[in-house]
Formats: C-alpha cells, structure tokens, sequence
C-alpha cells in the first residue's frame, strides 16, 4: 500500500515536470526556493499537510516557512517557522530540454526532484521544484 502511495506521488511529480515548459535548462542552483505546500500520502489518501502562507483550499494545513538552498551538491532546507535546518545531497541525474532531474538525499532519506518552468492556465510561468521524498512531496517555487 505504502508502495502504491509513493508510486502515486512520484507519477504525480514526473507529470508536472513533464508538463512544465520553459526556453532552456532550469537548475536547482539557480534560485533560492520557498515551498508553497507539502503533501503526504497515508491510507491511499493524499492529503496537504503544510502550506507556506494561508490557502483557502487548504485552511486546515499549517502554515510552514521553508527555504531552500542548493549549491556544490549539497542541499540545505531552512525551516524558519521552528528553527531548524535538513542538510542533503542532491546529483543530477539527466537534464532536458525543459528542466532538470535530481537523486536527492535529505536527513537520510532518499527520493527526487525535478526543476523545471511551469506554465499556470493564465499563461504565466514560474521555475518549479516538486520533490518526493517516500510518501511525502514538499512542492518550491522561485522565490
């Protein structure tokens, strides 16, 4: 089951990095990233659990502020909300014409990641960071 849920959230992933667009290759490197939300799969539910500011769709999600940083292969995650830090690693694992796909490790845990642009229906585009990490996706945008 667990299997399944992981599977859910990564196939959710590689969609929108492969639905993102963008002129070139967008690297982790490039930007200081604010998470938007985290989600997390339990009982074959999703569910939001961390938003980064107030969201009406999800209004019972905590409101969490995490930075992250990426430089020289190592990863830092800058919880401000309660003032601690995840250090990791990240590797390339292939670059495309849209974006970048990363093996990550974060306090130990392994998953990945995809830094690609999003185009939103109105036709605006923002560089993405979707993560997965096991049951749990922490979704960046550029700050």
């Amino acid at each position: 089951m667990k299997r399944t849920i992981s599977m859910i959230i990564l196939i959710a992933t590689l969609t929108i990095a492969f639905s993102a667009c963008g002129l070139g290759k967008v690297n982790i490197e490039d930007y200081e990233w604010k998470m938007r939300y985290v989600m997390h799969g339990e009982d074959n539910e999703v569910v939001v659990d961390a938003v980064g500011e107030y969201d009406a769709a999800h209004s019972e999600a905590n409101i969490v502020e995490l930075i992250l940083t990426a430089k020289d292969g190592k990863i830092t995650i800058s919880d401000l909300t309660n003032n601690k830090t995840y250090d990791g690693t990240y590797a390339v694992e292939q670059k495309t014409h849209v974006g970048t796909d990363y093996k990550i490790t974060i306090d130990g845990k392994e998953g990945y990641a995809t830094v690609a642009m999003t185009t939103y229906a109105d036709e605006t585009e923002e560089p993405t960071l979707p993560i997965n990490l096991g049951t749990y996706s922490i979704y960046f945008y550029a700050e």
